[in-house]
């Protein structure tokens, strides 16, 4: 299974960017979920990559698996 990435970036000014890596799908969403509330300031700006568009592969367990 590949290893789920968080590339988190505070600048000077306090602005917080996360970017997510290995996840494929709208899962990307939920795996920030709980920084977003941690922050509660609000989203400013979402920028989607190509791994959001990707399918992944879910079995039985609920498991996502990238193609």
């Amino acid at each position: 299974m590949a290893r789920k990435e968080l590339e988190i970036t505070i600048s000077p000014s306090g602005e917080v960017s996360v970017q997510v890596k290995c996840i494929p799908g709208a899962s990307c969403v939920d795996e920030t979920k709980f920084l977003e509330d941690a922050l509660a300031g609000g989203i400013k700006d979402r920028q989607l990559t190509s791994d959001f568009y990707q399918q992944g592969n879910t079995t039985d367990t609920g498991v996502t698996n990238r193609s």
